[in-house]
């Protein structure tokens, strides 16, 4: 199971380390997407929403509180401007409710526009219009009993509604403090962790890459140097540099083989060479006696056409062994191509990385350009607070103005300063309720500058891993110049073995000369005694064949003797 998950690709193992990080960083920048996602859409709602449906809650209260004062001061005064500030005001609260169903389809604050819809029509019908028809009294009971109680308690209800939607924005406020301090902590470890893993992936992967490959440029120096001693390396790696391991190692195996076998061919062709030049002084000192020692010198002839015949099969076999070590090493030369091939793709890979973080360093800085834009809506947020505060004030100067006129109405009064108190309260609690939903924003402007500075720290985190990855590239850099080092210590073995082949053609085109020589000279033994002197000519020919062939034995030495064995 094991060995059918190792993956045997070089290319795949360095696009798996990078798959890893590219991996993380896109969790990473998804995450802190969501997290932005969901922070801007409860901001959204809680300034589309929220805020709005609270500003018209206390309008509308507002609203009414005023309506049910110009009803007394109407009843007290019987002026026509109230009744007609009264329509006015009217029209604005059906305004405001269009305004509040557009926002919320709530119950209980439909029943109370509804309810306040039936107080309108109700005060028009038993109040306005019995007093204009001259029942006043009937008019100020029914105020007194009827009216002003009902709208205590839809003022009641809608100021319930309003705390309760202060307190739901004050909750959302506290949430979205909490979520940008959940967001800050993971992004912070997300980054730790992408880091580590970055820079451990990159250790490992330089690691696999450059040591098998830095052992094999050694082993390479040793063998280009003639030490064929050396052990063979050990290789567990089944991919490309596993592979050129296999075949170095291979290689070093054949030609520590031909160099042993060339050393033998190389002995035994001088021994032969020596024996030859001997013979045939032997022969030529021994020409004027050729009719007494014809028979020894064809038995000579004959052995030495057999040892001549041997000597050119096993040439023949040496410059074979030879050929096939030259085919090995260009073998080897083919796959260290390869391996540079393979390396300028993982530079490729690399810069395909580099594009990515680029892309990622995009992503990063819109966040933060959508983080300013939160920021915005927070100022706008504050805005309207203040314009909330503005009509609170405003409220509260109506109210002490109504305090004054109720106080100079004396008895008939009285129930007008009561509502202008009303008024005066109600004033204060939207000034309360304006410095909490103030503190409320404050606290969201100061948790998006935290956020903005957390996503500024994640920027950073994004460049030193483009630091990084570059980092990376110079690695492979590294790497591809040692594979072609290597290459080269490659290429000059296999032009050594080039030139031992060239000498081997050379020594055997001798050898065959010399069979051709041994086989004339046993022909002309048979002749021996018509061509004496023709016989002399031709062992001289063949001494200096044999001098021939003993130089190239010794050229061979001397080339065998780089080689320590």
């Amino acid at each position: 199971m094991k060995e059918k998950l190792k993956i045997k690709s070089l290319r795949m193992k360095i696009l798996l380390g990078f798959f890893v990080v590219i991996f993380f960083i896109l969790l990473y920048v998804g995450n802190n997407t969501v997290s932005s996602y969901k922070i801007e859409q409860e901001t959204k709602d809680m300034t589309e929403t929220q805020l709005p449906l609270l500003i018209a809650d206390e309008k509308l209260l507002f609203n009414l509180s005023e309506r049910i004062g110009l009803t007394r001061a109407y009843i007290l005064y019987g002026d026509p401007n109230y009744k007609e500030r009264f329509d006015s005001y009217t029209e604005q609260s059906v305004e405001i409710e269009k305004e509040i169903q557009t926002y919320s389809d709530s119950e209980q604050l439909t029943e109370l526009i509804e309810a306040s819809v039936a107080w309108h029509q109700d005060t028009v019908d038993n109040i306005y219009n019995a007093y204009e028809n001259g029942n006043e009294a009937e008019a100020e009971a029914y105020l007194q009993n009827f009216t002003a109680p009902e709208a205590e308690r839809i003022m009641k209800g809608l100021s319930e509604l309003v705390n309760k939607r202060e307190e739901l924005i004050l909750s959302a406020g506290n949430d979205l403090s909490a979520q940008n301090t959940l967001n800050n902590f993971i992004g912070f470890v997300f980054a730790i962790l992408l880091i580590v893993i970055a820079i451990i992936i990159a250790l490992i992967v330089a690691k696999m890459i450059t040591k098998p490959i830095v052992l094999v440029k050694n082993q390479m120096n040793d063998i280009a140097a003639g030490n064929l001693k050396v052990e063979p390396i050990e290789v567990k790696s089944k991919d490309e540099i596993g592979q050129l391991v296999v075949s170095m190692n291979q290689m070093q195996t054949s030609l520590k083989n031909m160099v042993e076998e060339m050393q033998e061919v190389s002995d035994t062709v001088t021994q032969q060479s020596n024996e030859l030049t001997q013979s045939s002084n032997e022969v030529k000192e021994a020409s004027d006696q050729v009719a007494s020692t014809m028979e020894e010198l064809s038995k000579g002839s004959e052995s030495q056409a057999n040892i001549t015949t041997d000597l050119a099969s096993s040439m023949a076999d040496f410059v074979e062994s030879i050929a096939i070590a030259n085919n090995k090493g260009q073998e080897i030369y083919t796959t260290s191509q390869n391996v540079i091939q393979l390396t300028d793709e993982g530079s490729t890979s690399m810069e395909d990385s580099i594009k990515q973080m680029n892309r990622i360093y995009d992503v990063v800085t819109q966040a933060v350009t959508q983080v300013g834009g939160l920021e915005k809506q927070s100022n706008d947020i504050t805005r309207l607070v203040n314009v909330i505060k503005d009509v609170a004030e405003q409220t509260n100067l109506l109210a002490l103005n109504a305090a004054i006129e109720a106080a100079r109405a004396g008895e008939h009064g009285k129930g007008f300063a009561v509502v202008a108190d009303e008024v005066r309260k109600l004033a204060e609690q939207v000034a309360d309720s304006v410095k909490d939903i103030t503190s409320i924003v404050s606290n969201i402007q100061n948790e998006t500058h935290h956020v903005t500075r957390s996503l500024e720290g994640g920027h950073k985190e994004v460049e030193a891993g483009m630091d990084q990855v570059a980092n990376t590239g110079s690695i492979f850099g590294k790497i591809n110049h040692q594979i072609d080092e290597m290459a080269t210590s490659i290429q000059n073995i296999s032009t050594s073995l080039t030139k031992i082949h060239d000498n081997s053609d050379n020594m055997n085109q001798s050898i065959e000369e010399i069979a051709s020589v041994s086989e004339e000279s046993a022909a002309g033994i048979e002749e021996t005694a018509a061509s004496v002197e023709q016989t002399s000519t031709s062992m001289e020919e063949v001494a200096n064949s044999s001098n021939k062939l003993s130089t190239l034995a010794d050229k061979l030495n001397n080339v065998i003797q780089r080689f320590k064995l």
